[in-house]
């Protein structure tokens, strides 16, 4: 499996880190330089983002890192793909693999991977479980905490997966790790039960300022909490249908 890692020019310090500990487990990966959204002008900005759109569905005006972190995952995605592949790996620069899961990781997810079913596996650590796991993956719709589902240092998906989520993300009205609304848009996401990667605690380079709403303690309460009952409820509607979420077809 092809390995990406998404890193900023202005931060070749983050990108030389990654780079140790990938050769120290024997894992080659392609660098692709992402976007910083900062430099972005904001008439290209406003374009790749509708303010009001963005601020309708995630209660909060949109940053440019979040517009730079999306565009770089989509031009990640695109040069995964571009060759024909089934399925890729791809990483931020601010995370810690464990060399031994990825591969076991890598392994199943080429085994497993079903080409007509958009299909995105978490590697990372954080990502909130079950009360009872059968197998090396479950999906994120069984966890009971889906607010925490909002992170992608390391992950794996397949083509039709990109296909659909850069047709979500196109114009930009969510995240690029807003996994729970892509679970309810025909993409199955997939966690690890043994998470193979996580992050190195450094500073994020989105730009949640320390001043910003993110940072009051009020907001992001109230920002997981609607993440919370929305999830929750739909638990409840599952249950009393008794199936899950049908998949729609994937984008062609």
């Amino acid at each position: 499996m092809n390995c990406y890692l998404v890193n900023l020019a202005r931060a070749p310090e983050r990108l030389e880190a990654s780079r140790k500990r990938f050769e120290a487990g024997g894992i080659p990966f392609e660098r692709i330089e992402a976007v910083d959204g900062l430099a972005l002008p904001p008439e290209e900005r406003r374009a790749v983002c509708p303010p009001v759109r963005f601020y309708l569905a995630n209660a909060h005006r949109v940053l440019p890192g979040e517009i730079g972190c999306v565009l770089s995952h989509l031009k990640c995605w695109r040069q995964a793909f571009g060759g024909g592949e089934p399925v890729a790996a791809v990483f931020e620069d601010d995370v810690e693999p464990d060399p031994p899961r990825l591969r076991e990781a890598f392994a199943s997810i080429e085994a497993e991977n079903d080409s007509s079913v958009p299909t995105v596996w978490l590697l990372h650590r954080g990502v909130p479980r079950p009360a009872a796991v059968e197998g090396p993956w479950y999906d994120i719709l069984e966890t009971d905490d889906i607010g925490h589902v909002f992170c992608t240092p390391a992950y794996a998906l397949n083509a039709a997966a990109a296909r659909r989520l850069s047709a979500i993300l196109t114009p930009m009205a969510n995240v690029a790790d807003a996994w729970s609304t892509y679970a309810r848009s025909g993409v199955r996401i997939l966690a690890a039960a043994v998470p193979c990667a996580a992050t190195r605690g450094m500073p994020s380079t989105i730009g949640h300022g320390r001043g910003s709403w993110w940072h009051r303690q009020w907001f992001r309460r109230f920002y997981w909490f609607r993440w919370r009952m929305a999830f929750r409820l739909d638990l409840c509607l599952k249950r009393f249908e008794g199936k899950r979420f049908p998949l729609e077809e994937p984008v062609r």
